[in-house]
């Protein structure tokens, strides 16, 4: 088989193939161009700063939470401790949430990344933990 068709000239292959990379790059980058709709496109240096301001409000939070139940209850330092632990405990939470969440769209993009187009197995991933 040969790739010539009588009914089409070059132009019109050249046409058809500048409206499919049009639609490809539409459906990449989004109708505006502005910024990429893909989910990984953060920064490092945005989700280092994500993690750390999670963990540290989560230790603000406890903090203020003791010192107040410490001033209402007369019970003080002994409030504050409990909170101070009990907001890093949620704070280590928030952050190992978002490091799977994080994960999880890595591995969601390896899969769509696959070679041949065709998407990985998530067996496949779940296998090596």
């Amino acid at each position: 088989m040969t790739d010539k068709d009588p009914e089409r000239t070059l132009e019109e292959r050249g046409d058809d193939l500048g409206k499919r990379l049009k639609k490809a790059r539409a459906v990449e980058l989004g109708p505006t161009r502005k910024e990429p709709k893909l989910k990984n496109e953060v920064s490092g240096l945005g989700q280092a700063f994500r993690i750390g301001t999670e963990l540290i409000s989560a230790l603000i939070v406890g903090v203020g939470l003791g010192w107040w139940l410490d001033s209402v209850l007369g019970t003080k330092p002994w409030m504050m401790i409990i909170f101070i632990f009990l907001g890093g405990a949620a704070g280590m939470y928030n952050v190992y949430k978002t490091a799977m969440r994080m994960v999880e769209e890595l591995n969601e993009t390896e899969g769509s990344d696959a070679t041949n187009g065709a998407k990985s197995d998530p067996k496949d991933h779940n296998a090596s933990k």
